[in-house]
């Protein structure tokens, strides 16, 4: 086996141990998991939905104040530096709400806290590693790694649920700490490593890991790039993409059982979404080697537009199930297009920095989804209204990743 051959070769299980870190990341184990605990701590405390959908809101906020400093520490320091203590401090964040979550202020400032001390735990530190180990095929890299991922969405569901009906709500949050240490910590310490053999942190990947590569550009200049119209048309895409989509994702098993649904079944339908974000992952990922990402996108984005149209028409059952199908695949789209278009349109060495702007945008949607689906529910009665603004915004990113600009690709494949 030639030289470039052994990178390539340990580039992909780079790319295998960041898809089982990341997912047990603060998007799959804190956020994704809150809409399990919204009914067991209303029942005991008395809060609404729309109060408790506040923890994410919150979260996301100051993970999205918080994540551009994360990328410009990932881009100086490397990733595993901010890795490492990151996901200590959420595993002990995940499990304080059984232990001192008997106020909301309280459950609040958790959260609070898991945003801004748990930023380096998210996706953009092995995202960074992995553009730094391929070019041609980063793409696949990309969606394969995100596709794992996606597998927190998968499998939290239905472990959690089961801890929660059987051991109650406080043991749901120790298990989710638990699993956060078992599997992250030592993957990262032991496996990770932010760049191919000679290469530096702030590397410059060729044909997949080989030599400097025509994906490196130079240091971008930050002020100039925030007058753009390219950065702020990525900043509107994810932001209402992510309003709509983590809205729904954040109230589905409550919206579920509102419909009839036993809670099992509701967790499933939540299952379904998630392992719908795994396949299409990795196949929107293999996509975007081939053929133009944004077409790509565009396409993605439109189906999950069907699918929350669904649900604003009452679906429940097997069409319930259909509608998080489609869902997922936009889901499993997002942030392979965040991290890729990202890569593609100001090179590698600015990644961290540019990653952290954009992903700030995605943030911003995530953070105000979960409140206004809980707040419409507390006026309304029923999802209904917010789910028809979700159609909207979704359909509205669709439109705008037509007008993105081409990108350079790779000349071979």
């Amino acid at each position: 086996m030639t030289g470039e051959n052994r990178v390539t070769y340990r580039g992909w299980w780079i790319v295998a141990i960041a898809a089982v870190a990341m997912s047990t990341g603060p998007g799959q184990f804190a956020f994704g998991a809150l809409g399990l605990f919204i009914r067991p701590l209303g029942e005991e405390f008395g809060w609404d939905r729309a109060q408790i959908s506040l923890a994410a809101t919150y979260s996301t906020i100051t993970l999205a104040l918080s994540i551009p400093i994360i990328g410009q520490l990932v881009d100086r320091f490397g990733s595993r530096r901010v890795l490492l203590p990151s996901i200590l401090i959420f595993a002990a964040l995940l499990a304080a709400p059984a232990l001192f979550a008997d106020a909301l202020w309280k459950l609040l400032v958790i959260y609070i806290l898991i945003g801004c001390l748990g930023a380096g735990a998210n996706a953009l530190p092995y995202l960074r590693t992995i553009t730094t180990w391929f070019d041609s095929r980063r793409g696949l890299a990309i969606g394969i790694a995100m596709g794992g991922s996606g597998m927190g969405f998968a499998y939290v569901p239905p472990l959690a649920q089961y801890v929660i009906d059987g051991y109650g709500w406080r043991a749901g949050y120790l298990c989710l700490a638990l699993v956060t240490v078992a599997v992250a910590l030592p993957l990262v310490w032991f496996f990770l490593r932010d760049a191919p053999p000679g290469q530096g942190k702030a590397a410059s990947p060729g044909k997949d890991a080989a030599a400097t590569g025509h994906a490196e550009k130079t240091t971008v200049n930050l002020p100039a790039v925030l007058k753009s119209r390219l950065l702020w048309q990525l900043f509107l895409i994810f932001s209402f993409l992510s309003f709509g989509l983590y809205g729904v994702l954040s109230h589905m098993v409550p919206m579920m059982t509102d419909r009839g649904m036993a809670t099992g079944d509701a967790a499933l339908v939540q299952s379904t979404l998630g392992i719908a974000i795994v396949v299409s992952r990795i196949f929107v990922g293999y996509l975007i080697d081939l053929f133009s990402a944004t077409r790509v996108a565009f396409i993605c984005f439109l189906i999950s537009a069907c699918g929350v149209g669904v649900l604003a028409a009452g679906a429940v059952g097997a069409p319930a199930f259909l509608a998080a199908l489609a869902i997922g695949l936009s889901m499993g789209a997002e942030i392979d297009m965040l991290a890729f278009l990202t890569s593609r349109y100001y090179g590698v060495a600015n990644f961290g920095k540019i990653y952290g702007i954009l992903f700030a945008s995605f943030l911003i949607g995530t953070s105000l989804g979960p409140y206004a689906f809980g707040l419409a529910y507390e006026t309304y009665g029923s999802y209904r209204e917010v789910l028809v603004s979700a159609v909207i915004v979704i359909i509205i990113s669709a439109i705008t990743t037509l007008l993105l600009p081409a990108y350079e690709r790779p000349k071979e494949f």
